[in-house]
């Protein structure tokens, strides 16, 4: 999977995952905070920043985000790193921990807990990244 990762310290891994819309760079205030304790992995999600969106289109569900996640942790020789995400990195990241895919889980204001027209905007946003 073609991912672009901004990579920044040594130790345990620590995958960063952001919000809906956004880049890596959302956790630019506290990357080299991280970095002093971890080899930190900001990443661009598939579709934003500068991540192309996969040929079969950004993953459809839960389900198969944290596959095609587990995958990247695979092709970059991670072996449950700890995670952390906002929003909808959040529920990534909690996603991750509880398929066994992460050693730990931080989530910042976790995806999921919205209410009608939140979510219909939740899922605009990311049918406009499937193009």
């Amino acid at each position: 999977m073609d991912i672009t990762v901004e990579r920044r310290g040594s130790g345990e891994p620590l995958v960063l995952f952001h919000g809906i819309g956004h880049r890596w760079q959302a956790w630019t205030p506290v990357l080299d905070k991280l970095a002093v304790r971890h080899q930190v992995l900001a990443i661009d999600l598939p579709g934003f920043g500068q991540s192309p969106v996969p040929p079969g289109g950004v993953p459809g569900s839960m389900p198969d985000t944290v596959a095609a996640v587990a995958d990247f942790f695979r092709e970059a020789g991670l072996d449950r790193p700890h995670v952390a995400g906002n929003s909808l990195g959040g529920a990534i990241a909690l996603e991750l921990a509880a398929a066994g895919q992460a050693a730990s889980a931080t989530a910042l204001s976790p995806a999921g807990f919205f209410t009608g027209w939140e979510r219909r905007w939740a899922i605009g946003v990311l049918r406009a990244h499937r193009m």
